[in-house]
């Protein structure tokens, strides 16, 4: 909470500052606004693909980011299983694209709304009907394709990076389909009980803890 409230804090300072002095891509050409909130969420969804991808291939941010993904029972709660220091750099991720771009702050108040429901929806022990994935999965990261992502398996583990939008994997050739029923979830190295404690988990990030696959 008081991660979120100084993040918030931060967020207004600096997209006040960038419409303030008229900076980024997005300023140097005239486009309907509503048009500008259509790319700005694209554009915010596209660089989240590649931040939380990053993640995972980068050592150091996949030492922060696998605090997400040690959680061997997933269920809501997973949302806010996340270290600290990876809070921080997926915030400075959004204020690096906002500063590049011009994208003030109701696009990224708008983006949010959208999102951090799903987020949550995305980390529920519910498992979704198959027509869902059908119907929605063509465009939108559906439950069923997060779990995926989850994966105790490496090769599904970095895997459908996508926030919002699915068609990033796709496009990038890192979509995964997998039954949800065969997901098993979390990470080898995190099965231990005395590894998934909060004190364990803040300090992960500082320990050289093997990467292993089941």
């Amino acid at each position: 909470i008081l991660l979120n409230i100084a993040t918030a804090s931060v967020f207004v300072f600096f997209f006040d500052w960038i419409v303030q002095y008229k900076i980024g891509l997005l300023n140097q050409i005239e486009i309907p606004y509503i048009l500008k909130i259509f790319i700005g969420i694209l554009i915010l969804d596209f660089v989240g693909y590649w931040a939380h991808r990053l993640n995972h291939i980068w050592s150091l941010f996949w030492r922060l980011h696998r605090v997400h993904h040690s959680d061997t029972q997933m269920d809501s709660s997973t949302s806010f299983r996340a270290h600290p220091f990876d809070v921080f750099l997926d915030n400075a991720t959004l204020i690096v694209a906002g500063i590049v771009f011009l994208l003030d702050i109701n696009i990224i108040v708008l983006r949010l709304v959208i999102y951090m429901p799903l987020f949550v929806i995305h980390h529920t022990n519910y498992k979704f009907p198959v027509w869902v994935d059908a119907v929605f999965g063509k465009v939108f990261v559906t439950p069923n394709l997060h779990k995926i992502h989850h994966h105790q398996d490496q090769e599904f583990t970095d895997s459908n990076y996508g926030n919002i939008f699915i068609f990033w994997d796709k496009l990038f050739g890192t979509y995964k389909e997998l039954p949800v029923q065969e997901i098993k979830y979390g990470l080898v190295e995190f099965e231990d009980s005395k590894k998934q404690t909060a004190w364990y988990l803040l300090v992960s990030p500082f320990l050289n803890i093997k990467r292993l696959d089941k």
